[in-house]
């Protein structure tokens, strides 16, 4: 019960925080409408599932990328990392949590998408399985949950995490087919990007709008190598976390 209690604190307050900076409403609100519009030029209008598909993932990937982050970043230069790390709720649940909150605020641009591509680009909204559109939400949000854990419990041995967000979050845009298909890269790219649970949710997601069919190897992929990620980050954040104790390393700029 204190576990509830705790991540809807967290979310609350987490909440009031983010809508309360400029830079999170913009990319919330703004960017969201740049991708849509950018790649409806690119795309001549054509290509629907990745005009809105596409930079509606690009806009919840940008902001689950910006939280890992972002948020171990500001607990550092705040002077309260170390604080926040001996409380009586693990360090890893409260971190977990934040991302979530984060990930879950990505989906208000991921409608800002629809409703711009709807109203103002004019492209047909079409959705040829609905339940199994739900489903590659699902697991499109268990995967950015699960890179987004696993880089913020790198990020906590960095004083740069900043650098390293941007050095992580461009490269996804293109190697897990959010932007293009994956098909059209090289050989050894495509290779790299079967790793990351992030390109077989996307898959996952634009084959259930396109055409009608049963669960296959994307959602199954995508669900396995997200529990992969996060077990690693777990036990990733486990060492760390004593590391940096024993090391006194938590704070510091």
């Amino acid at each position: 019960m204190i576990y509830f209690r705790a991540l809807f604190s967290i979310f609350k307050i987490h909440y009031k925080i983010s809508f309360s900076r400029n830079l999170y409403k913009f990319s919330i609100f703004i960017m969201p409408i740049f991708f849509s519009t950018l790649l409806y030029f690119i795309y001549s209008g054509r290509e629907m599932v990745y005009i809105i598909w596409g930079s509606g993932i690009a806009s919840l990937w940008g902001l689950a990328c910006y939280s890992s982050a972002i948020e171990i970043e500001r607990e550092r230069l705040s002077g309260t990392l170390e604080a926040v790390s001996v409380t009586s709720i693990r360090f890893e649940f409260i971190i977990f949590s934040k991302i979530l909150a984060n990930t879950l605020i990505g989906f208000i641009s991921f409608a800002i998408v629809i409703i711009y591509s709807i109203l103002i680009l004019r492209i047909p909204l079409i959705i040829s399985r609905i339940d199994l559109f739900l489903l590659s939400l699902f697991s499109l949000l268990l995967s950015l949950l699960a890179i987004s854990f696993l880089t913020a419990t790198l990020f906590t041995l960095s004083r740069n995490a900043f650098a390293l967000m941007s050095s992580i979050l461009y490269p996804i845009y293109f190697i897990s087919g959010i932007l293009f298909p994956v098909e059209i890269l090289p050989s050894w790219v495509q290779y790299i990007s079967t790793i990351l649970p992030i390109r077989w949710s996307v898959s996952f997601l634009k084959n259930s709008v396109q055409k009608c069919y049963s669960i296959e190897k994307e959602f199954y992929y995508s669900i396995l190598l997200s529990i992969l990620y996060i077990l690693i980050g777990h036990f990733l954040f486990k060492y760390i976390e004593r590391k940096n104790r024993k090391d006194a390393t938590f704070g510091g700029i």
